[in-house]
């Protein structure tokens, strides 16, 4: 039997590796296997990719049509009282999107825009199309997506502070140094192994800073484990390092820098001593890392969302992290830092339907919690979770009537889950829509449910952001019943909201105006299909990249040389995020739920929790269903160093009970030096679902979910991140009331 070859791509996780998928005639995967030539994954592919082929194969449990819940009426009864417990009806995909519709226009023209939440979770290569639909519906911005603590909060100190987007990927190919600072790209790039060997040749060091001693510590010439929460101490410390010994280079800092004088002064009193007594870590690992950075350059910083995003002090250790990046200079050029031109269109006015001339911070925009955190309200372009929650119980400030969530499960999602329930199940909200791939516990709660393809069922496009590259794959299966990709789904919903917002007739004509309008690459989609990848560089079809382009006035939208800063230059001193009420150099600010900054918390929750770090085969909370997945991690569990283990009288293996001042829940101990002493850290995943291939159970959102033990508030000031990474909890032995 000949098997079709399709070339695709995986969009589970935001690796993106290349895959070629073979299918049958009955439409049935019958194998994957990782693309040699894909120009960024070089043929590699992980469990989570492979297991593609169980979701498309066995639909057991999968959404397959569009269904409504019998007991809610548009026209008549809703009885909101009955989400979750009632029974769903097949409806067409006509019925449910003129619902949606419908929806959104009543609730629109009796409460305004504003009352409609439409939830975004992990981009798939749809991001902006939401962006563009809820400017459709009268709304700017995002409506509700957890960039309060995923990405936004690292990617905006180097935004105010370096002038660019840069989500933190070094050519770490290149580098003479790379540091690997809360994140392990082990886990999800091809490039770990290439470091390794560059390492073994002599030609680069390798740093690793990160609570757990993660898969790339063993490598490292110099591995550190500081106390969640205090990178910018850790920061400010490499910075007064580097600075006393003159590992900078005076020339660049001189010509392209702004604040220098001042933020010597800033960190001179924080020596190595003073950060090691802060950051639990020794004076010796931080000389040592700092002279690694400041003499093995080019230095290419990977640096993930734990140290930058999921504290309440992000925007200040993001700004430490951005100052430190800075002073080193290895900004877009080879081994550096590239600077991808092509994230600058990402969330283009063009595509988003925003209005780039205007504040989004102004204060006739109303945005959930924008008055408490008005940075968040002027950059991050959403609504506070919290403040969306309240609203939805409590209908002020103003009434929530309608949540509508695409790729996104609220209740294993935002911290305080417990809160975050409440709301879903309030008897003040109208209308629940969700559109997924199973039946999720936020689906269960849905008035409307719509089923999604995943990605060897749809064909589309990627741009490889931090790469600079624009990578095509093809649809290797169909789509099983009448499931549509997120593409789609807004396309028709926006034509039934603004027609003249979505004049395109499908997803491919959506993709080709995209490249014409951005790239101007005016192709057939087969011209297009017929390059594996293309480079978004200015004139360089085959990948050349241009180094510098902060000399030649490519990275200005005035055209003059600089950094796009107010100053031109990267700017240690920041008046504008002095006007926001910030410090204008960066500090350190304890987080506001620690031993240091609680201590009378701290004496019945003495452990400092870490929730949400990454494992090998789930992607945040999916995939538990699946056999392929699930086998690597049967069980939930939770990280506990040996000596706070036998301090609690623990075993490896036992179950224990987490408990914060939020709630409780479940996992297995694993004891392990992993972790730091005094830290616990539970996985993302949560466990959700039940996995009846391997007889294994689900655990729903409230029993093994790492946020039922994360605060909403306090948070940070500006931008409103919470304490993900850096709140206090207590262990005990046994299962509890669970």
């Amino acid at each position: 039997m000949a098997l079709k070859k399709t070339r695709t791509q995986c969009t589970t996780c935001h690796a993106r590796c290349g895959v070629i998928v073979y299918s049958d005639e009955n439409n049935q995967i019958v194998k994957i296997e990782g693309n040699p030539d894909n120009v960024k994954s070089h043929g590699v592919i992980c469990g989570s990719g492979m297991s593609e082929r169980e979701i498309h194969n066995n639909l057991e449990g999968r959404l397959l049509y569009p269904m409504k819940r019998v007991d809610w009426d548009p026209q008549g009864e809703r009885h909101p009282e009955n989400r979750g417990k009632s029974e769903f009806e097949r409806i067409s995909w006509d019925e449910a999107l003129d619902i949606i519709a419908a929806e959104c226009m009543r609730i629109k023209e009796q409460y305004g825009p504003e009352a409609i939440i439409t939830g975004q979770g992990t981009g798939r290569v749809a991001n902006h199309w939401h962006c563009r639909l809820n400017s459709s519906l009268g709304l700017e911005g995002w409506s509700l997506v957890p960039t309060h603590v995923c990405l936004m909060p690292h990617i905006l100190p180097n935004a105010f502070t370096l002038g660019i987007f840069s989500s933190g990927k070094g050519d770490s190919r290149h580098a003479g140094c790379v540091v690997a600072w809360g994140e392990n790209p082990a886990m999800q790039t091809t490039w770990a192994k290439e470091v390794y060997a560059n390492q073994r040749a002599g030609k680069t060091k390798l740093v690793v800073i990160d609570t757990r001693f993660q898969d790339m510590s063993k490598h490292a010439d110099v591995a550190i484990q500081p106390r969640p929460g205090t990178d910018a101490a850790l920061a400010l410390a490499l910075i007064h390092e580097v600075i006393e010994n003159g590992w900078y280079d005076a020339e660049f800092v001189d010509k392209w820098t702004y604040g220098f004088d001042e933020l010597a002064e800033r960190v001179k009193d924080w020596t190595p001593e003073r950060a090691a007594e802060v950051c639990w870590i020794t004076p010796e690992e931080i000389r040592e890392a700092a002279r690694i950075m400041g003499t093995c350059g080019p230095v290419a910083m990977n640096i993930g969302l734990g140290p930058g995003c999921m504290h309440t002090n992000a925007i200040q250790n993001g700004r430490a992290l951005a100052c430190l990046h800075g002073l080193l200079g290895h900004i877009d050029v080879v081994g550096g830092t590239p600077v991808s031109l092509s994230f600058s269109v990402m969330l283009d006015d063009k595509i988003t339907l925003w209005d780039g001339t205007k504040d989004p911070g102004r204060s006739d925009l109303f945005t959930f919690g924008g008055e408490e955190h008005p940075l968040y309200k002027s950059f991050g372009r959403s609504n506070d979770p919290h403040a969306v929650f309240e609203a939805m119980i409590t209908g002020e400030p103003r009434p929530v009537k309608a949540f509508i969530a695409i790729a996104n499960d609220p209740l294993l999602c935002y911290e305080n889950t417990n809160l975050t329930y409440e709301a879903m199940t309030s008897p003040n909200l109208d209308f629940v829509a969700v559109k997924d791939f199973y039946m999720s516990p936020t689906a269960k709660l849905a008035d409307l449910l719509l089923p999604s393809a995943d990605w060897a069922e749809r064909c589309s496009y990627d741009e490889e952001i931090d790469g600079n590259l624009l990578l095509t794959f093809d649809q290797a299966v169909e789509a099983p019943g009448e499931c549509w990709d997120d593409w789609e789904f807004f396309l028709h919903w926006g034509k039934r909201i603004d027609p003249e917002h979505w004049p395109w007739n499908n997803t491919k004509e959506m993709v080709l105006w995209r490249l014409k309008e951005f790239y101007d690459l005016d192709l057939t989609w087969d011209e297009f299909q017929s390059k594996d990848w293309r480079s978004t560089e200015p004139g360089g079809e085959k990948g050349d990249y241009i180094e510098k382009k902060y000399e030649k006035g490519i990275m200005r939208p005035d055209g003059q040389p600089g950094f796009a800063t107010p100053t031109g230059r990267i700017e240690f001193w920041c008046q504008a995020l002095a006007d926001f009420g910030y410090d204008p150099l960066p500090d350190y600010v304890e987080p506001m739920e620690s031993p240091i900054s609680q201590p009378e918390l701290a004496e019945e929750y003495p452990l400092i929790a870490v929730t949400g770090h990454r494992v090998y085969s789930f992607f945040h909370s999916a995939w538990t269903n699946i056999p392929a997945q699930r086998k690597l991690y049967p069980d939930p569990f939770a990280l506990v160093h040996p000596d706070d283990a036998r301090a609690y009288g623990i075993t490896d293996g036992e179950w224990i009970t987490i408990t914060s001042p939020r709630g409780h829940i479940i996992s297995k101990a694993a004891v392990t030096r992993e972790i730091k002493k005094g830290v616990v850290a539970v996985p993302r995943p949560g466990w959700r679902d039940e996995c009846p291939e391997l007889g294994l159970p689900g655990y729903g959102w409230d029993k093994c979910n790492g946020n039922i033990l994360v605060p909403s508030t306090p948070a940070e000031p500006g931008y409103g991140a919470t304490a993900m990474r850096s709140s206090l909890c207590k262990i005990e032995a046994g299962r509890g009331d669970l």
